[in-house]
């Protein structure tokens, strides 16, 4: 009996190591893709708003205001998304865990260090996903972008 329990142990801390090495991958993954969509929301941004960007360099703007104006609103977006994920997180784990089947599974529980922890990811994705569309744009020539249609 002593060395099946012993395997059954060593059974299941392999199935807890490959679970949390999945669950990171989709993290890590999650990240990534937001990011990207950070990014992409910020290049459409700026491509739609061209010929504004090309008037406010025009009467005086520098490129500095410029990217510093285009990362705020990315850091804006993502903290607005950080803070609607992160309450939308909570309902969805504390609704599922009413679900009998799940609540064998799950155990809703939440901190501020964990609220503090997405924000700050949010955030990061903010500047990391507005450096490159912020730089493009403060990188606009007025007369360029006043041609652009």
């Amino acid at each position: 009996a002593r060395a099946s329990l012993s395997s059954e142990f060593a059974q299941n801390t392999d199935d807890i190591a490959s679970t949390m090495a999945i669950t990171n991958a989709i993290r890590v993954l999650a990240m990534l893709v937001g990011g990207i969509v950070v990014a992409n929301t910020m290049i459409m941004s700026i491509y739609e708003r061209t010929r504004e960007i090309g008037t406010l360099r025009a009467v005086g703007w520098r490129s500095q205001r410029i990217l510093t104006q285009i990362m705020e609103e990315s850091l804006l977006l993502c903290l607005v998304a950080g803070i609607f994920g992160a309450i939308l997180g909570v309902v969805v784990l504390t609704l599922a865990a009413l679900i009998p089947t799940v609540s064998q599974f799950i155990s809703p529980s939440w901190s501020v260090q964990t609220f503090v922890v997405a924000i700050s990811v949010a955030l990061a994705l903010g500047v990391l996903g507005g450096l490159y569309p912020a730089w493009r744009a403060s990188r606009l020539q007025p007369v360029e972008a006043l041609r652009y249609e």
